[in-house]
């Protein structure tokens, strides 16, 4: 976390829009900042103490500490470090990248001029790399990252969970190496969970084209490697017992388009193929289904806040039909409408 990051995070404290997590995050922060400079707490005037404390008890009074003396002080805590742009804590609970040195990842591989960054915190942080790439990183993750990215790809490895959101750049493709995962993108965003003891490595896109494949430098060779092509909402799963990747559709599909059209149609008396086709567009999911079979269904409804599972599930209801989830796709069937 960056120290522009932490006084984010302070500001979102004292207007009340922290999550439980990060409140726990400024709390021990503040605990420390007492322990180690207990003169800091009073160096703020009457009436900005008041302001800050207005806007902070509400939240304060959800924990065990919500008297008014220490939420006062928390709130003189805050302001102080805010005005001088000192940042405490990092040491014990922050999230820093550690020397250049020789990172060894879990087989034994070494990779050399690599910096570690471990988020040692109880809250998601995220990184921006030297090309202008974002990694939102879990809590207890870590991600090894070259310290200058070479002329023809760029580099790192992760173990743990985070999500990817990749700077496009056609000359210089972005690795990922996970387990004995390589996912390789030139510009997209997508999740990868590879922690050390997991039985599988998941990769979920959310934009974009990613490639997925297997690792020779870290399979026995008697195994081939495996690659898949993933897009919106699908998702590589490798199993690392019996070394296998498949492909499937994420547990919960969210709409890729930049400007949904999905609430915008009247879906007054509606055929259902259009419906699938909006549904289609919105999520970048393939839905099958037999058009002649299904001419003669036609739906007067509304899209609320249900996922796309959800309204499938609705619509087969109202027409007499099932669903099946095969691989990436949808498939719809069922006897017809008269």
């Amino acid at each position: 976390m960056t120290q522009e990051e932490f006084s984010k995070l302070l500001a979102r404290y004292t207007r009340g829009e922290c999550t439980p997590q990060e409140e726990e995050f400024i709390l021990k922060w503040y605990d420390t900042v007492q322990a180690s400079h207990p003169e800091a707490a009073d160096e703020s005037s009457e009436a900005t103490e008041a302001r800050l404390w207005a806007s902070l008890q509400v939240k304060l009074k959800r924990t065990k500490k919500s008297s008014f003396y220490y939420t006062w002080r928390v709130a003189a805590a805050i302001l102080l470090l805010m005005a001088t742009g000192a940042v405490l804590y990092f040491a014990n609970y922050g999230f820093t990248p550690a020397e250049e040195s020789v990172a060894i990842n879990n087989f034994g591989q070494k990779y050399t001029g690599i910096q570690l960054i471990e988020n040692k915190t109880n809250i998601p942080h995220r990184v921006t790399l030297t090309d202008g790439s974002e990694v939102t990183l879990e809590p207890g993750s870590e991600l090894r990252v070259a310290s200058e990215f070479t002329n023809n790809k760029r580099e790192v490895y992760l173990t743990g969970e985070a999500f990817f959101h990749v700077k496009r750049d056609t000359l210089r493709p972005f690795l990922v190496y996970a387990n004995e995962v390589i996912t390789k993108v030139l510009g997209t965003s997508f999740t990868v969970k590879a922690y050390k003891d997991a039985k599988q490595t998941t990769v979920a896109v959310m934009t974009g084209k990613v490639s997925v494949s297997t690792n020779p430098e870290v399979i026995q060779k008697k195994h081939t490697t495996q690659e898949v092509i993933l897009t919106p909402n699908q998702e590589a799963v490798y199993n690392r017992a019996i070394n296998k990747v498949t492909k499937k559709l994420v547990d919960v599909p969210r709409i890729v388009l930049e400007k949904p059209t999905l609430f915008e149609m009247k879906y007054d008396a509606t055929p259902v193929s259009k419906i699938f086709e909006v549904l289609e567009e919105n999520y970048g999911v393939e839905i099958i289904y037999d058009e002649d079979i299904l001419s003669e269904c036609f739906l007067t409804t509304s899209m609320s806040d249900e996922g796309l599972y959800q309204r499938i599930e609705i619509i087969c209801k109202a027409i007499g039909a099932e669903y099946k989830i095969q691989d990436t796709t949808i498939t719809i069937t069922g006897k017809g409408c008269q």
